[in-house]
């Protein structure tokens, strides 16, 4: 669910950012690591969109 995604991304997106979070283990992230979570965050962005585009078409074609 988006819920869980937007968990997901913001997750990794202040481990990518190097915010330290409790509630995940601290480990250092080479080069490969950061850039294997920033393709994730991207994946995960496109994800979100298109479920909110998909739903505002559904509104509109279920409307008419």
């Amino acid at each position: 669910s988006d819920g869980t995604l937007n968990d997901v991304r913001n997750a990794l997106d202040d481990r990518l950012k190097g915010i330290r979070m409790q509630y995940l283990p601290s480990i250092i992230w080479r080069k490969g690591d950061k850039d294997r979570a920033a393709a994730m965050i991207q994946a995960i962005e496109k994800m979100l969109k298109t479920m909110r585009i998909m739903r505002s078409l559904e509104k509109f074609v279920g409307g008419r």
